[in-house]
């Protein structure tokens, strides 16, 4: 897919679908104007159906905007709580977003988590914890392998959630008409690295990821 320029927190996750559906329309208009142009390879690999975490390369305030234009319908974002003050925090909240404490996540944040991924939704978690531009990647905790794992355990049916990394790229910088590469990798299966506990398959799935990522990011 190719697009060129031509108050208080609520935990629980929810979605407007007034707003997020007047502005989605907007949004990708903005974006196809903001940036030179927007190239997205390897769309085939993000089932259309079911749960699954996206898993991005964090770069950019940008990324998230980016990150929704790889999905036709809403998607959940697990978003550091510091970012919900004021009109931004109104917004996000109501487009999906939901607060989690980097240093200390709380049970209901990954309950949050869990329970969408449950229900069938798309969650987005930036397994970084943060931006990071001085390196190809931050080296990544199994935050990410574990929760995916609870949740596994908890769907009524024996199922593997697919983890889809991400990586984006803008050239030169983030910055107004930059071009912007993302690359889809091919989605980790918990099924095929199944180790002897979950502590050991939420390592190994971590140590998969993160090669995944780095070698999409140099690939660009």
């Amino acid at each position: 897919m190719i697009l060129q320029r031509n108050s208080q927190i609520t935990l629980s996750p929810q979605i407007s679908p007034w707003l997020y559906w007047s502005l989605f329309p907007i949004h990708r208009i903005f974006l196809s104007l903001y940036f030179g142009k927007i190239l997205i390879k390897g769309e085939e690999y993000l089932p259309e159906f079911g749960p699954l975490v996206m898993a991005p390369k964090h770069y950019s305030r940008w990324d998230p905007l980016l990150i929704a234009l790889l999905s036709r319908e809403p998607l959940f974002f697990m978003t550091n709580a510091n970012q919900f003050a004021g009109m931004q925090g109104w917004f996000i909240e109501r487009l999906g977003a939901f607060p989690v404490d980097l240093s200390h996540p709380s049970v209901s944040s990954m309950r949050n988590a869990i329970e969408l991924l449950q229900d069938g939704k798309k969650l987005v978690l930036f397994p970084e914890g943060g931006i990071v531009r001085d390196r190809i990647l931050r080296s990544l905790k199994p935050g990410l392998a574990r929760l995916v794992l609870q949740a596994e355990a908890k769907l009524p049916q024996p199922a593997s959630i697919p983890i889809v990394p991400v990586t984006l790229k803008y050239q030169p910088s983030a910055n107004f008409l930059a071009d912007v590469f993302i690359n889809i990798q091919p989605p980790i299966y918990s099924r095929d690295y199944r180790q002897e506990n979950d502590k050991k398959t939420a390592i190994v799935l971590t140590e998969v990821l993160e090669n995944s990522l780095i070698a999409g990011l140099k690939r660009g």
